[in-house]
């Protein structure tokens, strides 16, 4: 049985869509939500498997809730909005469908996510050439993963460092690292998730340890822990 979830702040549109989910018997709506509040704690504590989504709800919009999830599950956008497609394919994104959404176009939306969850993925989340989305207050940014210097920890959230901008993001240094590709980001310590690209410099330190310079000028010490694994990764 798939799990899904109905994110809509419109009661109507929630009930048509509910209603033409019935006819795939295979899917049980779990909840539905109406704002980024409910919408995060419908996700959090249903973990469904799929999730159907309009871009402006109460309290802000569909950004807002993926930035604050622990896991995004696969998602069908559903919304009059067509100009934020672009930023929606950077998340888990099954389908984007415009409304109002018909039955040919929902088959067609249930039908990928069919195949995507028949298949197994094993690249990583989010590969070099991926571009993410960040938005921290009014600005937003669409940046590619290769562009990402380095991230910090902030005490429960995350700082990412790219170009000039470094700006917020809602997740653990946990959860970011488990996004990013292992072969190109070191966990160099307890703070800091570093992009082994932008090393130009590595020095030996107290006891074991290393003394990173990044291009940008920002230094970085490696634990005496994490050492072991970089030598391993930068060696033949």
């Amino acid at each position: 049985m798939v799990k899904a979830v109905i994110i809509e702040d419109s009661e109507l549109a929630r009930l048509e869509l509910s209603t033409m989910l019935k006819q795939y018997t295979e899917v049980e709506v779990i909840d539905e939500a109406d704002s980024v509040e409910s919408a995060v704690m419908a996700i959090e504590q249903g973990q469904p498997d799929l999730v159907f989504m309009d871009i402006d709800i109460i309290g802000g919009n569909a950004f807002d809730v993926l930035e604050q999830l622990t896991h995004v599950p696969a998602l069908i956008f559903t919304t009059a909005f067509e100009q934020h497609a672009l930023a929606a394919f950077n998340f888990n994104t099954v389908d984007y469908l415009l409304k109002p959404v018909n039955k040919e176009r929902l088959a067609a939306a249930m039908q990928k996510f069919t195949q995507k969850i028949d298949v197994t993925d094993t690249t990583p989340a989010f590969a070099p050439d991926n571009r993410i989305f960040i938005k921290d207050g009014e600005q937003c940014w669409l940046v590619k993963v290769a562009d990402i210097q380095y991230i910090e920890a902030v005490g429960n959230y995350s700082r990412v460092y790219f170009d000039n901008h470094s700006p917020m993001v809602y997740r653990s240094l946990n959860k970011v690292e488990e996004r990013l590709s292992a072969a190109r980001f070191l966990r160099a310590n307890r703070q800091q998730l570093i992009n082994l690209d932008y090393v130009t410099e590595i020095e030996p330190w107290n006891t074991g340890s290393f003394l990173l310079s990044l291009s940008n000028g920002r230094k970085i010490e490696v634990s005496r822990r994490q050492a072991t694994k970089l030598k391993q990764m930068i060696s033949l």
